[in-house]
C-alpha cells in the first residue's frame, strides 16, 4: 500500500480536485444516473494524473456520500486507480460536534473501510476535538485522535491522514508529532476568503511541503455571479443562514464580483467565466508558494459546470497583482461562518 509520503508526493502533482458534498448533503440527494457522468468528466479532466475526490461521512444520511462514490467505482472500476479518496469523519453525524476519542475515530474509520472495500487512501478528521484535548490536559490537539489514525495507517488499512479547518499553530504542532503520516491540509480558500494567506497557514504548508486542499474556491457560489440576492439561495440551503449571503451583504459583496468581471474577465481575449477566474486565482497562488500544491476542490452537479470549472485558465502576474491590490481596500461583509442571527 502507498505510504503517507507517497500520497503527499502524488498530491503535490495533482491538478484536479472535486468536492462531492453537495451531491448528497441536500434536501433531495441527486440520483446516481445524474451525477455519474459528472464524476466521470472530473476523472477525464485529470488526464494522466490522479484526481482528488473529497467525501464526507456526514454528507447525507446513512453514509450516502461514501456509497455514491463507491457505486461509481462499482460501475467504473477502472477509475478507482485514477482517484485519491480523502474521507472526512470524526464528528457526531447529528450534532456535527467533533468526536476525537479513540472509539469514535475507530468507528468512523471502520465506516469508511466497510464502504470502500477495506482500504482508504486518506482519512480526515473534520474538526479537532478541543474538548477532548482539554480533558486530556492538551492544548492544541488530542493525541488520542491521531494515535488511533496512525494505528490504522501502520496496519495498512489507511494510507495517510489530512487535517481540516485547523490553525497554523495546530498544523505545526501536529506535524512535529505526526508529520510522516500527514498527507495534506484542507482549508477554505477563495478570493472571498483569502485568510490562510495572512494567518500563516499557507506559509507553513509551503515550508513543510504539505499540499493544500482548497475547499469553497468559488466562495460558496458568491464568486460565480449567479447570486444577486438572498432569494437566489434555495430553501433550506445553509448559506441562507449566513450574514455573507443576506441581501445587504450581497449588495456590498457583489462589488468584488463586478471587479472580477470588469477588470479581469472582460479584459481577456479568451472570455473566461467568473468561476474560471476564481479558480484561476487559487491556482495562481502556486507560483508564490512553490513548495506546496494548492488544489481547488469545486463541486458541480452537472457535466456542464464541471467542464467549465476544470477548463483551467492561467492568470498573469499582472492579473494576480491587480486582484491583490483590490483586496487590500475591500473587506467582504460577513465572516466565513458568521450567522445572520444568533444561534
Amino acid at each position: 500500500m502507498p505510504s503517507p509520503s507517497d500520497y503527499r508526493k502524488e498530491l503535490l502533482d495533482v491538478e484536479v480536485g472535486y468536492g462531492l458534498m453537495s451531491l448528497t448533503w441536500r434536501k433531495d440527494p441527486l440520483p446516481a444516473e445524474k451525477v455519474f457522468p459528472t464524476m466521470k468528466k472530473v476523472v477525464e479532466k485529470a488526464g494522466n494524473k490522479k484526481a482528488l475526490f473529497n467525501v464526507g461521512e456526514f454528507y447525507g444520511p446513512h453514509l450516502a456520500n461514501y456509497k455514491l462514490l463507491q457505486s461509481f467505482f462499482d460501475k467504473y472500476p477502472e477509475d478507482r486507480k485514477k482517484v485519491i479518496i480523502s474521507a472526512k469523519g470524526g464528528v457526531n453525524v447529528e450534532t456535527l460536534q467533533p468526536t476525537g476519542d479513540a472509539d469514535s475515530i475507530s468507528a468512523s474509520i471502520e465506516n469508511a473501510l466497510k464502504v470502500f472495500g477495506g482500504y482508504l487512501d486518506i482519512y480526515e478528521p473534520a474538526r479537532i476535538d478541543l474538548a477532548l484535548a482539554e480533558k486530556n490536559g492538551e492544548k492544541l490537539f488530542p493525541r488520542e485522535t491521531f494515535d488511533t489514525i496512525v494505528k490504522y495507517i501502520k496496519d495498512g488499512k489507511v494510507g495517510g491522514f489530512s487535517l481540516s479547518e485547523v490553525t497554523n499553530e495546530q498544523i505545526r504542532a501536529i506535524y512535529k508529532e505526526y508529520g510522516e503520516y500527514l498527507a495534506c491540509v484542507e482549508v477554505e480558500l477563495s478570493i472571498a476568503s483569502p485568510e490562510i494567506i495572512s494567518n500563516g497557514i499557507l506559509d507553513t504548508c509551503n515550508e513543510f511541503g504539505i499540499p493544500v486542499v482548497a475547499y469553497a474556491p468559488l466562495g460558496r457560489g458568491l464568486l460565480t455571479g449567479s447570486l444577486k440576492s438572498t432569494a437566489d439561495i434555495p430553501e433550506g440551503d445553509f448559506r441562507g443562514q449566513l450574514k455573507r449571503f443576506q441581501d445587504d451583504a450581497i449588495a456590498h459583496n457583489l462589488t468584488l464580483v463586478k471587479f472580477l468581471q470588469d477588470e479581469i474577465a472582460a479584459k481577456r481575449s479568451d472570455n473566461p467565466s467568473l468561476p474560471q477566474v476564481a479558480i484561476g486565482w487559487v491556482r495562481g497562488l502556486r507560483r508564490e508558494y512553490p513548495k506546496t500544491n494548492i488544489i481547488p476542490i469545486p463541486s458541480g452537479s452537472s457535466v456542464e459546470k464541471v467542464s467549465v470549472n476544470f477548463d483551467h485558465i492561467d492568470l498573469s502576474d499582472d492579473e494576480m497583482s491587480k486582484i491583490k491590490d483590490f483586496l487590500k481596500s475591500f473587506k467582504i461583509a460577513g465572516d466565513r461562518y458568521e450567522f445572520a442571527q444568533a444561534h
